[in-house]
């Protein structure tokens, strides 16, 4: 599945990003659980999506990837919207948020045609139910 490459590289580099954008924003005071929370949501995901695309392959994880990014789009926009309402934006802190927003839509976008496209070389998940026979009236 080469499809699977450009969303591995992009949830990379999401990552990356995100841990500059956290080293920035390290000065504002959070609770010890909602920063772990944060950096599980920021860091983990992403990591545990990478890992289970390199070592699973399965449309399923691209489909979480997809909602993941999902999340963090709208993430990204609050944080957007709130940054542009303050008296002085930070241009830094916006530029980075701006581009985790453009790879956030880029793993949407490239994750769910990666999942939404069948792959001749896989095969049918197999049925569940087995067809059984009835016996006959007569």
């Amino acid at each position: 599945m080469k499809e699977i490459r450009p969303v591995i590289v992009l949830l990379a580099g999401l990552t990356a990003l995100e841990s500059l954008l956290f080293l920035l924003q390290t000065s504002a005071e959070l609770s010890t659980i909602r920063e772990g929370v944060l950096v599980g949501f920021l860091f983990g995901v992403p990591t545990l999506l990478i890992g289970g695309l390199l070592a699973i392959r399965k449309h399923w994880i691209v489909m979480a990837a997809v909602m993941y990014s999902t999340i963090a789009l709208a993430l990204d926009l609050a944080t957007i919207v709130q940054e542009v309402s303050q008296s002085a934006p930070r241009g830094i802190v916006l530029t980075l948020t701006i581009g985790s927003g453009l790879l956030n839509f880029l793993i949407m976008i490239l994750g769910g045609r990666c999942a939404l496209t069948f792959q001749p070389g896989e095969a049918p998940p197999p049925d569940p139910h087995p067809h059984l026979r009835f016996p006959s009236s007569s």
